[in-house]
């Protein structure tokens, strides 16, 4: 999920179609999509809530490439086939941002008056997250450097940008308090996965950062990650059931059994297919196995 570079490994992603998808981040716009969607499928009515998806999905295409794009000159480049092929597809990449950020832009324009307290932070620490500005010493200047920081900072802007802003765009007027809630509720997931894109970079990140790996070795995150997943999974099954959807129950559980094998089975290693794709699309799976099941 994530906010890091793949260096290069033996994973190295030659099909184009799959180079879109993990290096210009088309698959976190799909997960940014599933959980926007799920969170609107609980919803009473919110018919903005098309244009806010929509505009969600080129934001986010848009925001990744922009730090990707801002980076392809930096000295460590080289060592990063994302950062390479990005130099490579430059002019592309930079077009099409200029035409997914207009857009979105646009689109979000209607709502910005009731929405611009909760995404403009959102944007702000998206922005620096990750700068292209380092230190004598090589290391970078950004939020991403602030040791214990990343395991809080990304859950809470994902939750912020797919749960807490759509419920606020449903016309029936949620407290504060159950908009919270409900955002919390989903947090323990984004921060299961956090944990485990910290396992795979434990061998490269600098240990001033103190990620759980670090803290706590390879085997003690992998129980934290473990740990946030049953939670998480408790919590939907509760919500799920209240809501009267027992079959959406299973399928949901299914999906949380295949994000605890992957979280166990995660190793220090940089694969882009295993990580971008596999425990990314735990993102895709989960909001996908519970609307199945909620048709049943």
């Amino acid at each position: 999920m994530m906010m890091e570079s793949d260096r290069d490994t033996p994973s190295n992603i030659r099909h184009p179609v799959l180079q879109w998808l993990i290096y210009g981040h088309l698959w976190l716009v799909l997960a940014v999509v599933a959980q926007i969607l799920w969170t609107g499928l609980f919803l009473h009515e919110a018919p903005e809530l098309w244009r806010y998806t929509t505009a969600a999905a080129l934001g986010t295409f848009a925001g990744y490439a922009t730090m990707r794009l801002a980076r392809v000159n930096s000295p460590e480049a080289g060592r990063y086939l994302n950062l390479i092929w990005y130099k490579e597809q430059r002019k592309l990449i930079t077009a099409l941002v200029g035409v997914a950020g207009s857009a979105a832009f646009l689109l979000m324009w209607p709502l910005w008056r009731s929405l611009w307290h909760w995404l403009l932070p959102v944007v702000a620490m998206a922005l620096l997250y990750l700068t292209p500005f380092t230190s004598g010493t090589g290391r970078g200047f950004g939020l991403r450097s602030i040791p214990f920081l990343k395991v809080l900072l990304i859950p809470g802007l994902w939750v912020i940008v797919c749960s807490a802003v759509p419920m606020r765009l449903d016309l029936f007027d949620h407290a504060p308090g159950a908009i919270l809630a409900f955002a919390c509720m989903r947090l323990p997931l984004v921060m299961a996965l956090t944990v485990v894109f910290d396992i795979r970079d434990s061998l490269t990140d600098d240990p001033a950062l103190r990620t759980m790996p670090q803290v706590f070795g390879i085997r003690g995150a992998k129980v934290i990650a473990s740990v946030l997943l049953l939670c998480s999974a408790l919590y939907e099954v509760i919500f799920l059931r209240t809501l009267g959807y027992p079959n959406a129950v299973w399928s949901l559980l299914v999906a949380y059994v295949v994000a605890l094998g992957l979280t166990l089975r995660a190793r220090p290693v940089r694969d882009p297919i295993y990580y971008a794709l596999y425990v990314d699309g735990v993102m895709i799976l989960i909001p996908l196995c519970a609307w199945i099941g909620t048709l049943v």
